[in-house]
């Protein structure tokens, strides 16, 4: 119990942080199909829904990532075991909502129309795959990409948006789960795929106010001196 109380004290703050993200990237989603809705351009909606969805893996990466730089030290010194799921978990926490919504839009399309608050729910919290469930299409053997073409307005081949099906909303939470797995691990390790990613400094590296004082009143004096 004190284990699952000290893993809720440090990682909470990273929990509520995926979630506010999704809600963030889930408007700037809905943002993107507007726009590319009005274009009637399948080659922008599909670039749309592809960039929407590797920004948001991109800021769980980010969180998770500085999770594991942040644990890095602590476990170097031996006060903490290396637990290398420890992103995963936090992630599955963080996508309880999900799970949560999933279900409940499970059960309204197996015994109703789908529809309801449940299902608008959920569409907005997974707004950054929108352009994508709204562009590809499914009809129980293969997947059709199109925007509302002859076939699917005749609907000859029982063809439904992705967004409709039930599934689908579990198959989202994987990428976010592995995503943010994978990045914790990088992250405890030390290693990054690219430089615009640094690890925070321990707080005893970080410089206090009196010396960031000091350090911009060295920099206005050096400033005024060349001006002389």
């Amino acid at each position: 119990m004190n284990k699952i109380k000290e893993f809720f004290a440090r990682y909470s703050y990273d929990s509520v942080k995926m979630i506010l993200d999704q809600v963030v990237l889930a408007f700037f989603g809905f943002g993107l199909t507007i726009a590319t809705l009005k274009a009637r351009n399948e080659s922008l909606m599909l670039i749309a829904g592809i960039g929407a969805a590797i920004f948001y893996w991109a800021m769980l990466y980010s969180v998770a990532w500085k999770m594991g730089t942040t644990d890095r030290p602590i476990i170097e010194m031996g006060h903490r075991k290396y637990r290398p799921f420890t992103g995963t978990l936090v992630s599955l926490i963080a996508n309880i909502p999900n799970f949560l919504v999933a279900i409940v839009f499970t059960i309204n399309s197996l015994v109703g129309n789908g529809g309801g608050i449940s299902g608008a729910i959920i569409r907005f919290m997974n707004g950054m795959y929108h352009s994508l469930m709204h562009l590809i299409k499914f009809n129980g053997s293969s997947f059709h990409m199109c925007l509302d073409c002859e076939a699917c307005l005749e609907n000859t081949a029982g063809w439904e948006y992705l967004h409709a099906l039930w599934w689908v909303y579990f198959l989202l939470i994987i990428p976010a789960v592995l995503v943010s797995t994978l990045a914790y691990m990088m992250g405890a390790r030390g290693k990054l795929f690219t430089k615009l990613m640094v690890p925070d400094l321990p707080a005893s590296d970080r410089p206090t106010r009196k010396e960031m004082r000091e350090k911009k009143a060295a920099e206005k004096l050096k400033e005024e001196q060349k001006k002389d």
